[in-house]
């Protein structure tokens, strides 16, 4: 399946041409993990997007209602307890045809018959809210390119729903977001300083995104500017923070507002706290200023409130292993997953625990079942899929790479989840060679990780699984206005 992306070519190009330049520097975050593991480098893209889209229009009116989380102050800190968004009684139901087959490059097509029943509810305009796909993953993920392929084609048959899930106060480490533009000013930090880590850092509270922003400084500034085309109409701004110490405090304000204060206070210090903003749209911006130390920014949600169609999260971070998802607080962690309310949740790690060489297989299934779990205990309504690693360079990467589909092949099957070989999908042990050699190369001399044509050709290939699962149980649907 061919997706024609909204991005032109030149500005896919120049994304190419400044990734090679920048395709090493953060290896450190891998070998954070551990000791033997020398690891990727950080993967060949551009480190903040190309603009696309004309500025928004500025609205005359705009809303704003605060969710104070209840949580208990003693630790670990619950999560917020503002409302989630309602589960939709859906009467249009995906058909299951039994058998769904194999795809042209050799893997199963998913069978995800929850996703694909939500998904007939928006092509038959009986559902209201937006169908959720949360994705977590590695520097492959973070880098959402292959992701925001899958997210293309979903959005363009079925309605665009947002950009999802932005990390705000962070442009370093390569992140990026496709449709957004991320500006920083002053000084930032973020936690944990290895972006990744093995072990609990901390209280181990990260938000959904597994990092907390930190102003270093009173002149901490940060904005996401989301392009018209990313957000067709009204927005509603979902920002998380919390409060650590006394003196923390922010100001946010989003396009046709004024700066709305916020202040530390005692009752709910360490709590996950949540603002939601609404703009007029099309596009938007969201701004947050004048933070002070004792204040930690866990990203923000943007979603289209004026019509459902398919939201797609990024959740991914440099470095990540399976493990590293597991040190998160898991009360926390789990109660803004649930806040989410996903239909499908994608996991796709693998690659940096192929430095290890010698893979523990039932180690390493344990811990997909491990994170797999958290994901049904938060989210009891979605599906899953299992999104194995690509290739890697190397005969013994390459094996190592073998051994780690073949474990999570068995965590989703225990599990009750689809599974998707991304080696597989490349051509098998081997392809990562050939896929660096083509002309134009489609994988990095690294023989790690893609280029922007590779892992927009990867994407693509589960979007035509995933319709094609689609397909086989509602029909050719019509796509949504």
């Amino acid at each position: 399946m061919s997706v024609a992306p909204r991005r032109s070519e030149a500005r896919e190009l120049a994304t190419t041409a400044i990734a090679v330049g920048i395709a090493a520097v953060s290896i450190v975050t891998f070998s954070a993990l551990s000791p033997a593991a020398c690891g990727p480098a950080r993967a060949p893209v551009s480190p903040s997007p190309p603009a696309s889209g004309s500025p928004a229009a500025a609205p005359s009116t705009s809303q704003l209602a605060l969710a104070a989380s209840s949580a208990p102050a003693q630790p670990p800190p619950a999560a917020s307890s503002a409302p989630e968004p309602a589960a939709i009684a859906n009467p249009v139901s995906w058909r299951d045809p039994g058998p769904l087959g194999v795809s042209p490059d050799g893997n199963d097509i998913p069978r995800l018959p929850r996703f694909y029943s939500a998904l007939a509810g928006l092509a038959s305009h009986e559902r209201d809210d937006h169908v959720r796909v949360l994705w977590f993953g590695d520097s492959h993920t973070q880098a959402d390119i292959w992701t925001d392929a899958v997210r293309e084609a979903l959005q363009q048959r079925f309605g665009v729903g947002g950009p999802g899930f932005v990390h705000v106060g962070w442009n370093t480490y390569g992140y990026r977001h496709a449709g957004v533009d991320l500006g920083v000013g002053g000084r930032w930090g973020v936690e944990p300083k290895t972006l990744v880590s093995g072990d609990k850092v901390d209280d181990g509270v990260f938000g959904l995104g597994g990092v907390r922003l930190v102003p270093r400084g009173g002149d901490a500034r940060a904005t996401i500017h989301v392009s018209n085309e990313a957000l067709p109409g009204r927005g509603r701004w979902d920002l998380a923070y919390r409060f650590v110490a006394p003196g923390g405090a922010f100001e946010v304000s989003v396009t046709g507002s004024g700066p709305k204060a916020f202040k530390a206070d005692p009752a709910t210090l360490g709590q996950i706290q949540h603002v939601v903003l609404e703009t007029a749209g099309p596009g938007g911006e969201l701004m947050v200023s004048g933070a002070r130390q004792g204040v930690q920014l866990l990203g923000a949600v943007v979603e289209r409130s004026d019509a459902p169609g398919v939201v797609l999260d990024t959740l991914g971070l440099n470095g990540a292993r399976v493990r590293s998802a597991l040190t998160y607080d898991q009360t926390t962690w789990e109660a803004e997953v649930a806040r989410r309310h996903p239909d499908l949740a994608i996991i796709a790690y693998g690659t940096n625990e192929s430095s290890d060489i010698k893979i523990d297989r039932d180690l390493m299934t344990k811990r997909v079942q491990e994170l797999l779990g958290r994901i049904r205990a938060a989210a009891p309504q979605a599906d899953c899929l299992v999104f194995g690693p690509i290739d890697r360079g190397g005969e013994k990467y390459g094996e190592a790479i073998e051994a780690i589909n073949e474990a999570e092949r068995a965590a989703a099957t225990e599990s009750g989840c689809a599974f998707w070989n991304g080696q597989r999908a490349m051509g098998g042990k081997g392809s990562m060679d050939k896929w660096a050699t083509e002309d134009p190369p489609l994988a990095s001399g690294e023989r790690i990780h893609l280029y922007t044509r590779g892992y927009q050709k990867l994407g693509e290939m589960l979007a035509g699984d995933l319709l094609r699962g689609y397909d086989a149980g509602v029909g050719q649907s019509g796509a949504a206005e």
